[in-house]
């Protein structure tokens, strides 16, 4: 949409978000979004919904129009989301590549993919190094990133990318947060050896993803029972700035 009209409906969006949690305030905590279209308007809209509304953060899309999250234009985005301490949720936009479209790929094989793409534009374009407050958590488990940074580390070492990096790419797996929705146990369970289970936190994906999350999180049984207690709960808080 064009940046005003997509700022009327982020609005609007927030607005009914902030209600259903002022109706609900024991149930419910809310995140909004903004136009990232426009950084300008995503910067004062996220102000508004965190510092008005009082939701915790907003969920954007893993590029906007096909720019990476990692571009310098949204430097001041993410330079107002580390200093309202807004919990950033970053969803697949879903991929437009035809090559996705048989077999539902585009889910399959697109998403894990967009999600990839985001975090590692992130790490290697500098956001996390300029922003080491900042909070960001990844759909599906990051996607495929957390399961093959040993090629990104590969090429650093060649000098083939990441060479203004302050670590090795895969020490920045541990600065990003994740959700639950693998569907293979054996997965969250690799997972949780590859980043600090503090990081990882119940998610559902409602209602494509998991029917019973809770009981996904109990079947990874390589995973200590108290760390799953914080998985399903106290993780997620911690992330949202919220007490429980």
């Amino acid at each position: 949409a064009e940046p005003e009209a997509a700022l009327k409906l982020e609005r609007i969006s927030n607005d009914r978000i902030a209600d259903a949690v002022a109706a609900h305030p024991d149930r419910l905590v809310g995140i909004g979004s903004v136009p990232l279209q426009d950084v300008r308007l995503a910067v004062r809209e996220l102000q508004r919904a965190v510092g008005k509304l009082g939701l915790k953060g907003v969920i954007i899309g893993s590029n906007v129009n096909g720019t990476e999250l990692g571009d310098k234009r949204f430097r001041p985005f993410w330079r107002k989301a580390e200093a309202l301490g807004a919990a950033i949720f970053i969803h697949p936009a879903g991929s437009t590549d035809p090559r996705m479209r048989p077999h539902s790929q585009l889910i399959t094989v697109g998403q894990p993919l967009e999600e990839a793409l985001a975090q590692g534009s992130l790490v290697y374009d500098g956001v996390m190094d300029a922003f080491p407050k900042l909070k960001v958590a990844i759909a599906h488990g990051g996607g495929y990133l957390p399961f093959y940074t040993g090629r990104h580390d590969h090429i650093q070492k060649m000098g083939m990318a990441g060479t203004g990096l302050k670590g090795n790419f895969s020490s920045y797996l541990k600065r990003f947060n994740y959700e639950t929705v693998l569907f293979n146990p054996d997965m969250l369970e690799y997972l949780a050896t590859r980043v600090p289970v503090k990081n990882i936190m119940m998610g559902t994906d409602y209602p494509f993803g998991e029917r019973n999350p809770v009981k996904f999180v109990r079947s990874a049984r390589r995973i200590s029972k108290s760390a799953q207690d914080a998985i399903l709960g106290a993780n997620a808080a911690k992330f949202l700035g919220i007490s429980i």
